[in-house]
Order: structure tokens, then C-alpha cells, then sequence
């Protein structure tokens, strides 16, 4: 990864391939998902919480969406491109990212060793990032719209995660599936919100949820499992 601060005089000729392929870095299991947008992604994906390890030694539960039961599998991702109305955020953003100013704002990356950036002698593949004379594109407005809505909604998830892991409400799981040909595989190292504790809280907390915005992305990540068995059939049809 080689990220850069993105500026109209630098860039100015760079263009960025928005469709999606094995060879553009989508060929993978899992990507980030935010409670924002749990109501959306629900009706397409299963949403689970995995425990991240960080480099400083510590952890943390983080939301994803399960694209595959595999490793590096992805059964979203066709030879006609992506085969679903929703994208996560996390995917929506690429190449770029948020950094920090000296002053500690926001400043927006470009990351230049992603293959989504087409540089000038590459020819007119993809899509502008400036106008000719330096101003935003179209896609580069919709682009920092994205990135500050995301933005806010990462600084947002670790509240969420406190109150799910306060009130004690992650369980592990795991989905037994059976392959086309006949073998036993078993996807492990997963969680999700277990319904019976939820359902015993007293009124108070589920208030205290309802107030915060946790309530609703809590039923949408429940809501979002009927999804596992769609994702088992599509693998079937491999």
C-alpha cells in the first residue's frame, strides 16, 4: 500500500476503474460493514462480528459481510462483474482513504499501488478523478460524500461494540456445509448476537439501546442470517 495525500495538480490526469473483478482485489471472503448501513446490507448478505487482532496486541469484535464460505472465495463477484444491488461502504471506497492532517483534520489518500488507479500513459480506462481544469468530478464529489459518511461511522462502531459486549450479547458459531461433491467442510471463528440474551434484557436496556441507534442494527444483523442458506446455494451452483 502506498497512500498519498490526493491534490488537483499531481493527480490531475488520474482515473480510477470502479468495476469490479477478481484482478481489482475483490476476490475475497469478508469485508468491513458498518451499523449504519446493517438495514441495507441485510437483505443481501450475512452479517457476522469476527474478533481482529491489532498490532498493538489488543482486540476487538469488528462487523463484516460474509461473501464466501472460503478463503479468498467470493460468490458475488461474476465474469460479468458484481452480482448484487449493495456494496459495503468499505469496498464502495477504494482506492482512496481518510488521513490526518498536521492541524488533526481530515485529509483525503489515494492509494497508489492499487491496480483501480489508471495512470496517464494507461490511456482513458476508468473513471476521472478531476476535471480538466482541476475541479472535483462527479464521481470525486459522490466519493468525499462516502468517505466522511464512512468516516463517521467508523468513530461511531466501537460505541456499538461496548454496548453489545456490555450487555454480553456476541456468542461464537458455526455453519456446517456440505460441498458439491459430498465433503463436510465447517466455517468457524465467526459470532453473532444471541437472540435468547437479547430478548432478557430488562426494558431499561433495550431503551438505552433504542436511544443510542444500536437497537435497529442489532435486529438487522439477526435479520441478515437468513442470508447463510442463499450463500450455501450459491456455492452449490459453483
Amino acid at each position: 500500500m502506498k497512500p498519498v495525500l490526493l491534490d488537483n495538480v499531481t493527480h490531475r490526469h488520474l482515473r480510477v476503474r470502479t468495476e469490479r473483478s477478481a484482478a481489482l482485489g475483490d476476490a475475497r471472503q469478508s469485508a468491513l460493514a458498518l451499523p449504519g448501513e446493517f438495514r441495507q446490507l441485510q437483505a443481501h448478505f450475512p452479517i457476522v462480528f469476527q474478533w481482529v487482532e491489532t498490532d498493538a496486541g489488543k482486540g476487538g469484535f469488528q462487523p463484516i459481510v460474509l461473501f464466501g464460505l472460503e478463503e479468498g472465495q467470493n460468490l458475488f463477484l461474476t465474469h460479468k462483474g458484481w452480482d448484487s444491488p449493495a456494496l459495503p461502504m468499505s469496498l464502495q471506497r477504494d482506492p482512496f482513504l481518510i488521513g490526518r492532517a498536521p492541524d488533526d483534520g481530515l485529509q483525503l489518500h489515494i492509494d497508489m499501488d492499487s491496480p483501480r488507479v489508471v495512470r496517464p500513459e494507461e490511456g482513458e480506462v476508468g473513471t476521472a478523478i478531476f476535471l480538466p481544469h482541476g475541479g472535483f468530478s462527479d464521481y470525486l464529489d459522490r466519493l468525499v460524500t462516502l468517505m466522511e459518511h464512512l468516516h463517521a461511522q467508523v468513530q461511531h462502531l466501537p460505541v456499538f461494540i461496548e454496548a453489545l459486549t456490555r450487555h454480553q450479547l456476541l456468542e461464537p458459531f458455526v455453519l456446517d456445509i456440505e460441498t458439491t461433491g459430498g465433503e463436510q467442510s465447517r466455517l468457524t471463528g465467526l459470532f453473532t448476537i444471541n437472540e435468547e440474551r437479547l430478548a432478557a434484557l430488562p426494558g431499561a436496556a433495550l431503551e438505552t439501546l433504542t436511544r443510542e441507534g444500536h437497537l435497529m442494527p442489532i435486529y438487522m444483523q439477526i435479520a441478515s442470517l437468513a442470508q447463510l442458506p442463499v450463500l450455501v446455494e450459491r456455492q452449490s451452483r459453483l
